[in-house]
Parts: structure tokens; C-alpha cells; sequence
């Protein structure tokens, strides 16, 4: 049982004892079948919920008068302005534990915490500090705090047990610590300490238990596990490994074994608001807790005389010594404890504001426009210019197009209906656009202070001629620039905003397209989400380049317009990869750029990011091109159960009129390719392009031994697996890996180690073979010194990176139909296909027994990557456009 289960047991012990109703309701995919199973069977008080509908459906038939929402993410599933209080559980500084996490996009998580916030009617924390740390936060959010916050400060809360009394002082003394072990839980140093003081046995004797799978504190920077890095050391006669345990055998642990618990940490930002559910578990068990002297905690320890307060290591070795020798002094202490439980953290005591509140809910004040006031009005304005201009420009693009069409036929016709009528219906359409495209230059020369000369006449396209590997115009076009800085030949890109790290597939695809498209034009601009700066690329080399302040300032439009696109049903975790239906600044940030080069291709990565290319096209002339990395209206669906069918034929119904917009459109894989046709597209703009590989990394580079900084004995076998682990289809693969593949591996005798390799790996430990290395500089010194990978895929588009990145690595491959899917591998010859667990573990067994064999496979799968350089991907790009 987890913290914040422990933690809602108790909010809904002391409201039902104060007379209020409480039902409990879980995601399904957090119970486990005993408890779904009870539920079924006719528990009134525990529900569980498989998505939104079904959530909503819970709340429609309780009919509650309140919802305490016990992990503020939760609040996604509530819209704005919801009728029933909202009340959120803010027990962790989140933000801050956020900048300890490298894969976290801080920033990100800022504004959808805000978002999130505005949604809650009241909000619960744990101490005095967390309070005013949330204070301002609130402020942004929108909330009027002048007067007082909405926030009720509630700790962690529990029943105490009876004292720890010493039957025998003689006897060893047992230390216990531990927990999940978080990045900001930096206690190796105090570990060390009192290990070392054990393993002398003079000070005291005595063993140090640790609740974790692994070392106390295992460094974000450093890969190698701590656990096996002490193993044989002087102290392993002192430590003791546990494991994680369920709520009611960890009591009986703390209570029946135990003596002293430890809430030690190097300081750093996350001590100073953090409240530990260990420590209140210590204390009512009886045990004095030793802890830092700036956690808030130590206070009450201190004046309740429950515990000891040190300030650092060093005090270790004289302080145990001090309590060996004093145990009438352990005695005292231990009773107190439970005096700080019973008086401080009894769940009745500590649930009497919450009770107050329920009884009497009132809606807290909030300001109508938030953050950005003054420019939200603005940015609403300008957003809906552009809008109308858009539309206008749909409605005009439209109707030339079905007179193109229909050609001198419909000509004829109107011609013997209407007589000279018909060049006085045309001849409107033709003036409202003329004026719509500068009323558009205008707008955008306000907002970003450029100027540039207006043009009477529209410019000739331009063709591609392919001159020494390089695009250059034709001799015979007769093309003349109107901006004499607007020269040579330039590609721009739009993509999302976390392309760099390149730490996942879909950023290096973009990254090493760009670089390879540097090689055949002039430069290559990649704009992404970020309102300050821009990367040009130049035949291979990457420039971070910053734009000037008027056109950052067009970054607050995402600010404003990212409720709005919240309110489509897309899940908050994919809305940044939409933003640019609604947000202008791309828009003007690519006009920036398309003034003062001439772009001869506009390049969208992801849907949404075509909007701004077509725009573009329409004022400055050149090609559009959408790279479709999966069809994302799928890909949503499959991966967020609670999408609407409603948000779900929306995004279809967007991708599909997006790819219809541009020139052509680039699918990783014919099944991409037939299932866009099937929804709409036009089979003419689709073509299908696989994913590159960067071979010059994996044929340069040296092969990293992860056997030797994991300590991996020569009788286990590593398999490999990596991508980012936040993209459900990827996490549910290595936990894949850690129930259904390794245990068939163990039964059939055979020791293996599953090595995940990418950033946003889970907090939970998933199996002891199972290591998380994070993410890494160079992939391909990883993948190298690998035995093989398993892709266990199961859902997911596009084509997988990472088996391409395997057959370049020459590592042999085993996976399944879905993981193989668009990718021209001959199932025996250059990969194993299985897509049943028992086959799978048949193969990689195969594998294991004869080595030769998978190195002649790798052989033969690297000549199939041989020929996707990214090079040799942007050729073919261009081309399309020829």
C-alpha cells in the first residue's frame, strides 16, 4: 500500500467517524484482482473506474457533496468550472521534486499544474511550509489570496501503537530506512556512516535494515547501481535488505523488529517542504527517529523529545554510542513518540478542518483573466483575426479549386447563363483575398516589427534541379527576387518543443532530418515550441539561434490558448504536440525567419504543425511537406482509454484535412500509408519513407560495457531495450519483459538482465533484473555491448527507430508482428518474429544456445539499414518536390 493510499484511509476513517458518507474510488489499472474482485462482490465503500466515462458515471450515481482528489494530476478528468467542489491533496512539492527528475520538462509541468490548479475549489497540504510554498502558486493559478487561502493544512495522520521497550539491552540494536528511493533522498552519506560505526562494533552493535529494492539512494548521474557497488565491502555483515512491503507487514516489521528509524538526507530544495509517511510510521510504531535538523519534522521531534536532531554525518558514530549505553534514555523516547502521534497526528484531531469545510463549502475567489491579463485580451484579438483569415482564405482556395477543376466546361456554362456575370462573381473572391493577404501582412508586420515591400504580382513557382548533391533552381527559370537578403535556398521545419536532449525517437528523427537536409540546401531553420530561440543548421552543423524580443513576446499566445485546446477532450499529456491549431506565435515566428530567407519547403513534423506551413505558403510561395511520425488520432486513441469518440473523430478529422493541405505527406509505413487513405487523405500526397538510421555513430563509436559497470556476472545475459519510457507503449514493454519473459527465462534455467535505456523511467521498481540506466549522450556504446534486444511491442504506429537502431548496433533482434511492422526484415533471416510470450522466450533461449547463429542474423539485418542514412532519407524528401 502506497503513502497516499495510507494517507486516504485515514481522510475517509476520520470523516465517516465525524458522519460523512465517504466512497473510495481507484483506477482499475492501480487495483489488483483480489481487490476488483471484492468490489465486485458488493462493497458499497471501494470503487474502481477504468477511464473518465466510467469515472463520471461513479460520480452521477453517489452524488457526491464533495471530491477529494488524493494526486492533483487527477483533476484532468474534471472540466473547468466543475459543479461539485473540487478539493486537491497537495502532500508533495512536486515542482521541486521535478527539477531532480532530467527527463521532466519543468517548464511544461508548470503550466499544467497551473491549469490543473484553477480547476480546484479547496486544497489540503501537509505542513506549514508546503502551505505557504503553495501560496503563490494559487496567485498564478488565479486565486484571490488576499484575504486568506484556500488551504487546509492536514498531515500526514495515523493511530498510534504501544511503546518499544528493550526487553534485553544486550541485544543487537536494528536501524531501519529506506523507501523508494527518490533522487532528492540523498542519505548514502549517512548510510555510510552508520554501517561503518556497526561494523566496528564498539559505539554499537547492531544490523541497518533498508526497506528498498536497491542502496538507499541510487544518483540520477550515476548509472551503476550502488547496491552492487558495495557488495563484498567491509560493511555487508551490517545491512540487510528488505524489499518494499506491504503496509501490514512493514508494521509488524517496524513494530516486533525494530528500534530506531532514520529520516537522514543531504540538504537540498525538496527537504525543506517535504513530509515523510516513513517517519509518521516510525513514530507510531514507537520508534525515535534520528533526523536532519532542517526538516520541519524536527521540531516537534525535538520538543517532544521523541527522537534525536543532528546536522550532519560526523555526529553518527558518538550519538549511537551515546543511545547503547542509555537505554532507559531509548525508553523515554520511545513513549514519547507516541505521545507526538496521539497529540499531532491522530487522524480525528487532524481531519477537523476538512470536516469544518465539508460542512459548509464555499467557492473560493478567483480573478477572471489570469496570468498574462494584459495580453490575453490581445492575443484573443489577434487570434481571432487570424482565424477569420484563415477561414476566409479556406472559403477563396475552395472556390478557385472547383473552377480549376471543372475547367473551360464550367467556363462555357456560366459564360451562357450568366453572359459577363460570371467575371463579376469571380472578380469579389479575387479583390477579399487581395485584401486579406495584406490585411494578414499587416497583422503580422505589428506584431513582429518587420517591414518588407509589398508585391503587385504573384512570383513563379520554382523547380528543383539536382546540381553536385545539392538543390539548386533551374538555369531556364527566369525567377527574380523582390528582397535582396531573401537568397539561395532554405528549408524550415515546425516541430514540438522537446527535440532537444535528443533522448527519444521522434527527436532524433526530426534532429537528424534537419542535419541531413542541411547537406543538400543552403540552411535548414527548426522552429520549435520555444518562444526564445530557433537551431540553424548548416551543412551538418547546428547553431542555437535567438530571436529578437518582439517575436518571443508571441509566445504568450500558448499561454492563453492552451485551455482552449484542453477543452477538445485531447489529454493534457499530448495537448503541446496540438498547440499550433490554435497559438499564432508559430506562425510569426516562421514568418520571421521566411522574411528574411527564402524557404523553399515548409516542413511539418506532427499534424498540428502544418497550420503555420500552409499559411506561409500562401503569402511567400514554396512547398509544403507534413512527416507523419504515426497517424496520431490513432495513437492517442489506443494509448488514452478515457479519449471521447467525440475528441477522437475530431483529431481524425484535423490530421485528415492538414495532410489534405499540404503538397505531400511523408508516412513511416505502408500501414500508415493505406489507413491515412483509408480516413480521407488523398492517395496522391501520400508517400512512404522510412525512418533513418545515423550509421556513422555505430560504425566510429566503442562498444560501452555494461557488464562491467554493472557488475553483470558472465554467467548472465543482457538484453537490451530503449525509448522513453512516459510513451506508454514502451513502459508496458519492458514490464512485459519483467513478467511475462524473464520468469520463463528463469524456469528454463537461464539468468538475464533487462536493460532499459532512455529517460522518464517509472518511480516504482518494476523486477531486481530490470535496470533503468536513464538517459545517456550515445546510444550506440550502449547497444553494442548488449547480447540482444526483445521488443515485446503490442500497440503503438509508425515504424520502430529502435530495431533499425539494433540492426545497426549488429545485435540480434526478437519481436513481435506489431514491433517488426513496416520495417522489410525477413522473419528467420534477419529477425525472429514471436507474438506469443512462450515463442519469444523460445527464441531469445535460441539465441542464448547458439551465438553464432544470432550474430549471422544481425549480419544480414544490418544490410537492410545500410541504405537509410539520414542523408540519404532528406534525398529522398526532395525528390518528392521535384
Amino acid at each position: 500500500m502506497s503513502g497516499n493510499a495510507v494517507r486516504a484511509h485515514y481522510f475517509g476513517k476520520g470523516l465517516v467517524q465525524n458522519g460523512i458518507d465517504v466512497t473510495f474510488a481507484y483506477p482499475k489499472d492501480l487495483a489488483s484482482d483480489k481487490e476488483l474482485n471484492e468490489s465486485d462482490g458488493g462493497s458499497s465503500d471501494v470503487r474502481f473506474f477504468g477511464s473518465r466515462s466510467e469515472l463520471h458515471e461513479l460520480i452521477g450515481e453517489v452524488r457526491p457533496h464533495a471530491i477529494l482528489v488524493g494526486y492533483w494530476e487527477f483533476l484532468e478528468h474534471f472540466p473547468d468550472d466543475y459543479e461539485i467542489p473540487l478539493i486537491a491533496d497537495i502532500i508533495a512539492p512536486r515542482i521541486l521534486e521535478a527539477l531532480f527528475q532530467d527527463h521532466q520538462d519543468v517548464n511544461l509541468h508548470a503550466s499544467k499544474m497551473l491549469a490543473l490548479y484553477r480547476k480546484a475549489s479547496r486544497f489540503i497540504c501537509g505542513t506549514q511550509r508546503q502551505r505557504q510554498f503553495l501560496i503563490p502558486w494559487l496567485i498564478l493559478a488565479g486565486f484571490d489570496c488576499r484575504f486568506g487561502a484556500p488551504i487546509d493544512i492536514i498531515p500526514i495522520s495515523t493511530e498510534p501503537l504501544s511503546p518499544r521497550r528493550r526487553a534485553n539491552p544486550t541485544d543487537p540494536w536494528v536501524i531501519v530506512t529506506g523507501g523508494v528511493s527518490w533522487p532528492w533522498r540523498m542519505g548514502q552519506r549517512y548510510t555510510d556512516a552508520i554501517r561503518a560505526t556497526l561494523a566496528e562494533a564498539k559505539a554499537m552493535r547492531g544490523r541497518l535494515l533498508l526497506l528498498s529494492g536497491g542502496y538507499v539512494h541510487e544518483s540520477a548521474a550515476d548509472p551503476k547501481s550502488a547496491t552492487s557497488a558495495d557488495e563484498g565491502g567491509q560493511y555487508d555483515a551490517t545491512l540487510q535488505h528488505v524489499g518494499l512491503l506491504p503496509y501490514g507487514d512493514m508494521e509488524r516489521l517496524f513494530s516486533e523488529q525494530c528500534d530506531i528509524g532514520i529520516e537522514l538526507s543531504d540538504y537540498n530544495i525538496e527537504r525543506d517542504f517535504s513530509a515523510s509517511f516513513r517517519s509518521i510510521e516510525f513514530l507510531r510504531c514507537g520508534l525515535p527517529v534520528i533526523c536532519n535538523h532542517t526538516l520541519e519534522l524536527a521540531r516537534q521531534v525535538s520538543d517532544y523529545d521523541a527522537g534525536w536532531v543532528i546536522e550532519g554525518p560526523h555526529e553518527l558514530p558518538a550519538l549511537l554510542e551515546a543511545i547503547s549505553n542509555n537505554p532507559l534514555d531509548y525508553d523515554r523516547k520511545s513513549a514519547n513518540a507516541i505521545r507526538l502521534v496521539e497529540e499531532r497526528y491522530h487522524y480525528l484531531k487532524t481531519i477537523v478542518p476538512l470536516v469544518e469545510y465539508l460542512r459548509d463549502p464555499k467557492a473560493p475567489e478567483k480573478t477572471d483573466d489570469w496570468f498574462f491579463r494584459g495580453s490575453e485580451k490581445l492575443a484573443l484579438d489577434l487570434y481571432h483575426q487570424v482565424s477569420e483569415l484563415d477561414h476566409q482564405l479556406r472559403i477563396r482556395d475552395k472556390q478557385i479549386s472547383d473552377l480549376r477543376r471543372d475547367g473551360e466546361s464550367l467556363k462555357a456554362q456560366l459564360d451562357e447563363v450568366l453572359g459577363s456575370a460570371s467575371w463579376r462573381l469571380i472578380q469579389p473572391v479575387r479583390n477579399i483575398a487581395r485584401k486579406l493577404v495584406t490585411f494578414k501582412s499587416l497583422l503580422l508586420r505589428a506584431v513582429a516589427s518587420i517591414y518588407r515591400r509589398g508585391w503587385k504580382h504573384p512570383e513563379p513557382r520554382e523547380e528543383f534541379a539536382l546540381e553536385s548533391g545539392r538543390y539548386a533552381p533551374r538555369a531556364a527559370d527566369s525567377f527574380r527576387d523582390k528582397w535582396t537578403d531573401r537568397k539561395g535556398r532554405y528549408v524550415a521545419i515546425m516541430s514540438r518543443e522537446d527535440v532537444f536532449p535528443t533522448n527519444h525517437g521522434a527527436a532524433v528523427k526530426i534532429e537528424r532530418t534537419a542535419w541531413g537536409l542541411s547537406h543538400l540546401v543552403d540552411g535548414v531553420f527548426l522552429i520549435t515550441g520555444d518562444w526564445g530561440r530557433y537551431y540553424e543548421f548548416r551543412n551538418g552543423i547546428a547553431t542555437e539561434k535567438y530571436f529578437p524580443l518582439p517575436i518571443r513576446l508571441s509566445g504568450v499566445s500558448g499561454m492563453v490558448f492552451r485551455k482552449r485546446l484542453l477543452r477538445t477532450g485531447i489529454p493534457i499529456n499530448e495537448a503541446y504536440i496540438y498547440q499550433a491549431l490554435f497559438d499564432w506565435g508559430y506562425f510569426v515566428r516562421l514568418m520571421y525567419l521566411a522574411l528574411r530567407y527564402r524557404i523553399v519547403l515548409y516542413q511539418a513534423e506532427f499534424p498540428a504543425y502544418a497550420q503555420p506551413c500552409v499559411w506561409a505558403k500562401r503569402l511567400l510561395r514554396g512547398k509544403t511537406l507534413l512527416v507523419e511520425h504515426n497517424v496520431e488520432c490513432d495513437r492517442i486513441k489506443t494509448q488514452y482509454s478515457e479519449v471521447s469518440q467525440q475528441a477522437y473523430e475530431w483529431l481524425r478529422d484535423q490530421e485528415v484535412e492538414l495532410c489534405n493541405r499540404v503538397d505531400k505527406v511523408i508516412a513511416v509505413s505502408q500501414p500508415d500509408r493505406d489507413l491515412l487513405i483509408a480516413y480521407g487523405v488523398d492517395p496522391n500526397k501520400v508517400h512512404v519513407i522510412p525512418h533513418g538510421v545515423d550509421l556513422g555513430a555505430f560504425e566510429k563509436t566503442y562498444a560501452y560495457s555494461l557488464r562491467d559497470a554493472y557488475e553483470v556476472p558472465a554467467d548472465t545475459r543482457i538484453i537490451l531495450y530503449h525509448g522513453i519510457y512516459s510513451y506508454a507503449p514502451n513502459l508496458e514493454s519492458i514490464r512485459l519483459l519483467a513478467t511475462e519473459i524473464l520468469p520463463r527465462l528463469r524456469l528454463r534455467g537461464w539468468k538475464a538482465k533487462v536493460f532499459a535505456i532512455g529517460p522518464e523511467a517509472p518511480l516504482e521498481a518494476i523486477d531486481p533484473d530490470v535496470v533503468f540506466t536513464g538517459s545517456v549522450d550515445q546510444l550506440a556504446p550502449y547497444l553494442k555491448s548488449g547480447d540482444l534486444a526483445v521488443v515485446p511491442l503490442q500497440q503503438g504506429g509508425g515504424t520502430r527507430m529502435k530495431i533499425l537502431e539494433y540492426f545497426a548496433a549488429s545485435i540480434p533482434v526478437v519481436t513481435t508482428s506489431k514491433g517488426v511492422e513496416g520495417i522489410p526484415a525477413e522473419k528467420g533471416s534477419q529477425i525472429l518474429i514471436e507474438d506469443t510470450f512462450d515463442g519469444m522466450a523460445n527464441a531469445i533461449i535460441r539465441l542464448f544456445e547458439h551465438p553464432e547463429d544470432g550474430k549471422a542474423m544481425a549480419q544480414r539485418a544490418k544490410d537492410i539499414v545500410e541504405r537509410s542514412d539520414w542523408k540519404s532519407i532528406a534525398d529522398q524528401y526532395l525528390k518528392l518536390l521535384e
